[in-house]
């Protein structure tokens, strides 16, 4: 049901988030100025309304479904507060002002700065599963995917970096994937909404959170496997050693799998079986 309720709040949030915005940018004299923004703000009040309360009840169901992890939020208390202020700048600005006036521009104003606040206390610091998305997953794609061996009926085949350019770009998503590792500590595993596909088999946020509380110098010394892998590979890069830098590939994919063993899939067998065969043994 968690499901749901996200996909009804985000519903609802675009809704009235749309109307909110052009209630403000009236208020600030940029849109709508065929109407004045009284009467804007009287005819959009029933959809506001509604709006509002389908965001607000799904957002208590959520709560509902996971009140441990809200409340111990930071985060989500500063979106409580920066709501509560909006509320209350409705109520002392935006009651009785006149179209075009100081303090209609005010109200309009700080409303947006209010709920740009909300979007992004809502969406919080960068979690783990964030950095793996945007920095470890497609740098570790490219170095996969730079040195390749195959066979067929003329023999074997080696891709690998040839040009100084290549060999350079290669570095370049090393040097990232070596430096990905530092901006894990501290960070949450993911967002509540980042539900799991495959529950069975994959573990959910909260899950893994409870995992990496449990012993958070785990996860800096897992990370620190990583790191290791990428500088052997950097210096096989140097060396434009292509041997060299097929074993430290194979390094970095040990070092990734073993992590996601412990955390993300643990109930896999097929993975755990996969990992023994090629002698991962640390999940």
């Amino acid at each position: 049901m968690y499901l749901i309720f996200l996909a009804l709040h985000v519903i609802a949030l675009a809704f009235f988030g749309g109307m909110v915005i052009l209630t403000d940018l009236r208020l600030l004299g940029i849109a709508m100025r065929g109407y004045s923004a009284a009467e804007l703000m009287k005819g959009l009040r029933t959809p506001k309304r509604i709006g509002f309360a389908l965001a607000a009840i799904s957002g208590l169901l959520m709560f509902g479904a996971h009140a441990q992890q809200f409340s111990h939020n930071f985060w989500f208390w500063i979106k409580i507060c920066l709501v509560l202020l909006i509320g209350a700048n409705c109520l002392l600005l935006k009651r009785g002002m006149i179209d075009n006036s100081p303090r209609a521009k005010i109200a309009g104003g700080l409303s947006l700065l209010l709920w740009t606040g909300v979007i992004c206390a809502g969406r919080g610091p960068a979690t783990i599963k964030d950095v793996m998305h945007s920095m470890v997953d497609p740098n570790g794609d490219f170095v996969f995917e730079s040195v390749t061996e195959s066979a067929d009926e003329h023999g074997a085949h080696e891709n690998a970096p040839k040009t100084d350019a290549e060999w350079g770009d290669l570095r370049r998503h090393l040097t990232v994937l070596a430096e990905a590792p530092k901006l894990l500590e501290g960070r949450k595993a993911a967002r509540l909404k980042d539900r799991s596909r495959n529950p069975q088999s994959e573990s959910e946020p909260e899950q893994i959170q409870a995992v990496l509380d449990a012993d958070p110098a785990d996860l800096a010394r897992r990370a620190r496997k990583l790191q290791d892998a990428a500088m052997v590979a950097m210096q096989a890069v140097d060396a434009r050693n292509t041997g060299a830098l097929l074993k430290s590939i194979d390094g970095i994919d040990k070092a990734c799998e073993s992590c996601h063993l412990h955390y993300w899939y643990p109930n896999d067998k097929r993975a755990r079986e996969a990992a023994k065969e090629d002698g991962i043994t640390d999940f």
